[in-house]
């Protein structure tokens, strides 16, 4: 049991689950509370306060309850941090080593309930960081598979995300949507005009930033923008290149 002083350690309860995790596992905020709460009360430690995520990934540090977690670190309100399991906390090696560190220098312990880590020891403290390379190896190979899945549409000339303004999709395919497309050419003849883009925005009701968004993608002329490149596209263009062209040079004359 680790103890400071004789007194019982303080424990700050750390739980985090994304909405994908959830709806996969199953495993929610609440099930990984009861795991810490019985792991506390086998040893006789106290539990400070529960800090809860639902709903936020792993990937990045920007989540309500842990800014409040690392806030009160800095205060030193509590002795050790516990999570049902290391990837609740973070899966980014660099994070993960860095928040400990910073623990550490306070005399704040970290422990996990699954990987029954202590990191007040040498041992520990490796395995922690062995832990944390394997969560952030989790993290590589689902990028990898996104970029694969990604690299794979663009050499099949298939659109990356949902259909953009004026098409539609049939049999995950990008066909002309009947009455948008022909609002799309409308839009860019208006723009070429000279027509305020205030009355264009009130006439298709779209607010500015959306009708930036057409004006400027080249999904319109069957090009496919990725990774600051332009690439064939297998959808039906809606406009021709002179068109859309002249659409854009308006656009860096103003």
């Amino acid at each position: 049991m680790i103890k400071e002083n004789n007194k019982t350690p303080r424990v700050a309860i750390y739980s985090r689950v994304s909405t994908e995790e959830q709806a996969k596992e199953g495993l929610s905020v609440d099930a990984q509370i009861d795991k810490c709460e019985s792991f506390c009360k086998a040893r006789g430690w106290e539990v400070f306060k529960v800090y809860k995520d639902a709903g936020f990934s792993a990937g990045s540090l920007d989540r309500p309850a842990l800014e409040l977690l690392l806030r009160d670190a800095q205060e030193k309100k509590f002795d050790i941090i516990l999570v049902y399991k290391i990837d609740r906390f973070s899966r980014k090696l660099k994070d993960l080593i860095t928040i400990l560190e910073d623990l550490k220098s306070k005399g704040i312990n970290f422990t996990s309930v699954t990987e029954q880590i202590d990191t007040t020891s040498a041992m520990g403290e490796a395995f922690f960081q062995i832990i944390g390379v394997f969560a952030q190896l989790e993290r590589g190979m689902v990028k990898e598979r996104v970029q694969l899945s990604f690299d794979r549409k663009i050499n099949l000339g298939e659109a990356l995300y949902r259909a953009p303004f004026g098409y539609t999709y049939q049999n995950k395919k990008l066909i002309k949507h009947p009455e948008n497309s022909e609002k799309v050419r409308e839009i860019f003849e208006m723009w070429i005009a000279g027509i305020n883009y205030k009355d264009i925005c009130n006439k298709f009701n779209l607010s500015s930033s959306a009708l930036y968004q057409i004006v400027k993608n080249p999904i319109y002329i069957g090009k496919i923008r990725y990774k600051g490149g332009l690439y064939n596209g297998k959808q039906p263009p809606i406009i021709d290149e002179q068109l859309f062209n002249q659409a854009n040079n308006k656009i860096n004359e103003e």
